[in-house]
């Protein structure tokens, strides 16, 4: 018959039947830079990653824009439903995009703000590091802005003319609601109703 033990050893509860730890391990103090965001970070990067290579760049881009458009749809709805309505007006889009990075983490604010365009500003990315290691996270921002904005307005045209990831001090992101307005790269999207 076989007897449990349990002694704290140097600040370890050590059981006598198998040496292992009890509710700590031998790395509860060491410098791994390793928690949920970051996890979550290796498993985006390396879908991200292997889809590029398995089926190709453009390819893969395409499957991001698919996430983006699924996400962007769950947390319109999130914010509809706090909202107690259907459709917000360009305001409300504008408070939701700067209250969902700044739930996530981001410091986002409006630099301009007119019936033809929204420029918003960042400090800190939401991301953290992992948008310098994998920039497809722009892109998922990109999408999830452009959906809310074209389906409160219609149609959004978002230019990520600086980013964090890219190296800029902070983010500026532009949000052209005129689609007759300069185009400066920006990936435009419309809404349900006027695709």
């Amino acid at each position: 018959m076989s007897v449990l033990v349990i002694e704290d050893v140097g600040g370890w509860r050590l059981s006598s039947m198998n040496n292992r730890a009890v509710g700590g391990t031998v790395f509860d103090d060491a410098a791994i830079a390793l928690d949920r965001e970051g996890f979550l970070g290796m498993i985006f990067r390396a879908l991200s990653d292997t889809l590029e290579e398995t089926v190709g760049s453009r390819e893969a881009s395409g499957f991001i824009n698919l996430v983006g458009l699924a996400i962007s749809e769950e947390i319109e709805a999130e914010y509809l439903r706090a909202a107690g309505t259907s459709r917000l007006d360009l305001r409300g889009t504008v408070d939701a995009l700067i209250d969902l990075k700044r739930r996530m983490g981001g410091d986002f604010y409006v630099i301009e703000e007119t019936e033809r365009r929204v420029v918003l500003g960042n400090r800190r990315c939401p991301f953290g590091d992992l948008a310098v290691r994998s920039p497809a996270m722009c892109i998922v921002t990109s999408h999830v802005f452009g959906h809310m904005v074209a389906e409160s307005q219609g149609y959004g045209r978002v230019t990520l003319a600086d980013t964090i990831a890219r190296g800029a001090n902070g983010c500026r992101i532009v949000i052209d609601l005129d689609p007759d307005a300069p185009d400066d790269g920006g990936q435009p999207y419309f809404g349900k109703a006027d695709a």
